[in-house]
């Protein structure tokens, strides 16, 4: 059986990168789920989601850098940054956990906030 949530976030920056590991992990736990997988998509032209390792405030100017670099001509920056990073992740459940390295993280993007977003998660047993 699938469910489908949906986490709320408040963006305060124009760019913003904002962990949501454990909100994920909360609904996996909220649902019971113990084996399966979970999607977590960003229904937003110019919001994405990532997993990765986790990310240190140094490390933040590099990523928008190369970002910036892909795009030099700046014409619609904030769309291209988020189909770069890409608006779905998908991640495996086992024992109630999410399967991921002690060091990665599932990180929301922002790249023309500040603005309300939501992020919608589907779990399935």
């Amino acid at each position: 059986m699938g469910f489908v949530r949906e986490i709320a976030i408040q963006t305060t920056e124009h760019e913003q990168l904002i962990d949501i590991t454990q909100k994920v992990q909360a609904l996996v736990n909220e649902l019971g789920i113990t084996d399966g997988f979970v999607c977590v998509y960003v229904p937003h032209t110019s919001a994405a989601v990532s997993i990765h390792r986790e990310v240190d405030v140094a490390d933040r100017p590099k990523l928008d850098e190369m970002l910036d670099n892909i795009n030099p001509d700046k014409q619609s920056p904030h769309y291209t940054k988020a189909a770069l990073v890409a608006p779905t992740e998908v991640l495996i459940v086992k024992d109630g956990q999410l399967v991921m390295d002690p060091d990665q993280r599932v990180y929301f993007y922002e790249f023309d906030g500040p603005k309300h977003r939501r992020v919608v998660v589907y779990l399935t047993d």
